[in-house]
């Protein structure tokens, strides 16, 4: 990238409502208890595209009938997901007053290949409607959509919803559910080529608040403390990852998961970074958000709508000198995972307060000099490659640099067999994390996207 000086010239802001408008019953919307203590900032992904094969692909005609499309569809789309289209009320509900969502067109000077040879991921935060940090996420309005069309005829979509609503599944929910309604409704839809080859999502469900129910009362959400750090991107490939678990493995975890095996390298090589940077920290302590669908007794659909979302924690002592063993790294995420799936519900439900007391640790940790906490999200497994608008699956699917520190977020590769790390460390931090010999023995640093579809370099 250092040589492509790119510029994203925003050229129009458009209020997208609802094509029916919401009935009055549904104007009051709950917030279950996982909403209301999420940070105030936004969940939020890049799709991108490349252009299509045929020769007037990048026609102004075209590109107008695109963007039409995509108003259209996500119009139709927010009549269902009619949440996104309110705003935030108070700290217990949302208005679905049909304000709409907040709909950018902006153009890229350049092709999209040249993001892809080296992406940069402060130069990718431009693709956003809105910062990620943005406090705009607890007041207002929720949903914000960006479409950046490059010279070559490429798009990047870049969407934000307010984590007051949504976590990584909800944002799958979403792209997927107007994807298809875009998908169904173009009359230029390749059929035999590009058919979106994922079911069509259900209808979204809204029931969360009933089985998490809110309180009555303000309740702390967790601080975020923006600032300049730096982020970086590793991906373990189908290869590394197979070579990597191996390593893993013990006789007390005979197979790690992919995301296990990736978390302990990551975290062995952060106490490493601690030792040498601080030196003074007793205590390393990760923690790992953990979607609850799945684990409810009967298991909800993938696309109820909501945060629901637990988080485990696992500590491993720093002080002394001795070697950390990976597959003892390994063993405690297990460990806090297998205890957070024993007393997990009835904590989050029966104890509320041992929730809020949980959210409130965090921030305690984050603060705290003789303890070194990171933060490890996975969106691994969500299908965020499906979301076919008609042209195809996107060749990528990426988070922007985040103004966080000591934050990991884990996606899958497009092949859905490799995994994509974005780590967001203070500078100085960074400049020992990215020397550590063991992570570049099982990641590739920042490799080129590649582009499936064809070769635009021509």
């Amino acid at each position: 990238m250092a040589e492509t000086v790119m510029k994203v010239d925003v050229v129009a802001r458009e209020t997208i409502k609802p094509s029916s408008p919401t009935p009055k019953a549904l104007e009051d919307f709950k917030l279950c208890l996982m909403d209301q203590t999420a940070p105030a900032m936004f969940t939020a992904l890049l799709f991108f595209y490349p252009a299509a094969n045929d020769a007037d692909h990048d026609t102004e005609n075209k590109i107008a009938e695109k963007l039409r499309h995509l108003k259209s569809s996500l119009s139709k789309m927010l009549t269902q997901l009619y949440p996104l289209a309110g705003i935030i009320k108070d700290h217990i509900s949302i208005e679905c007053n049909d304000e709409g969502a907040e709909f950018v067109e902006a153009r890229v000077s350049c092709r999209l290949c040249d993001i892809l040879k080296q992406p940069d991921s402060v130069l990718l935060g431009n693709f956003l409607p809105v910062e990620i940090e943005s406090t705009a996420a607890q007041s207002g309005r929720l949903l914000f959509v960006q479409a950046n069309l490059f010279t070559c005829g490429g798009l990047a979509i870049g969407v934000c919803i307010s984590h007051k609503i949504a976590d990584a599944a909800t944002l799958g929910t979403f792209i997927n559910s107007w994807a298809t309604a875009a998908a169904a409704a173009d009359p230029h839809h390749h059929h035999h080529h590009h058919r979106p080859t994922h079911e069509s999502p259900a209808s979204p469900l809204f029931m969360a608040s009933s089985l998490f129910p809110p309180l009555d009362t303000q309740i702390p959400t967790m601080r975020l403390i923006p600032d300049k750090y730096a982020t970086k991107r590793y991906v373990f490939n189908t290869s590394n990852l197979a070579a990597l678990k191996a390593k893993a493995a013990s006789a007390s975890v005979q197979q790690p998961t992919r995301v296990e095996s990736v978390t302990a390298l990551m975290w062995k090589c952060m106490i490493n970074v601690t030792r040498s940077n601080k030196g003074l920290k007793k205590l390393s302590l990760v923690s790992h958000s953990v979607d609850l669908r799945k684990r409810l007794v009967p298991p909800l659909p993938e696309n109820t709508i909501g945060n629901i979302v637990g988080m485990f924690f696992s500590a491993q002592p720093v002080a002394a000198e001795e070697e950390i063993d990976l597959p003892g790294l390994v063993w405690a995420l297990r460990k806090g995972k297998k205890e957070f799936d024993k007393n997990a519900l009835e904590m989050i439900n029966v104890e509320k307060r041992t929730w809020l007391k949980m959210c409130g640790v965090v921030d305690l940790f984050a603060r705290r000099n003789d303890v070194d906490y990171c933060a490890y999200t996975s969106w691994c497994r969500f299908p965020l490659y499906e979301a076919d608008f008609g042209w195809g699956k996107p060749v990528w699917v990426t988070l922007p640099h985040t103004m966080l520190k000591n934050v990991v977020y884990l996606l899958d590769t497009k092949d859905g067999e490799g995994i994509e790390a974005l780590v967001s460390l203070t500078k100085e931090d960074m400049a020992e994390f990215e020397r550590q010999e063991m992570l570049l023995q099982f990641a590739d640093v920042n490799p080129i996207v590649l582009d499936g579809a064809h070769d635009e370099s021509h």
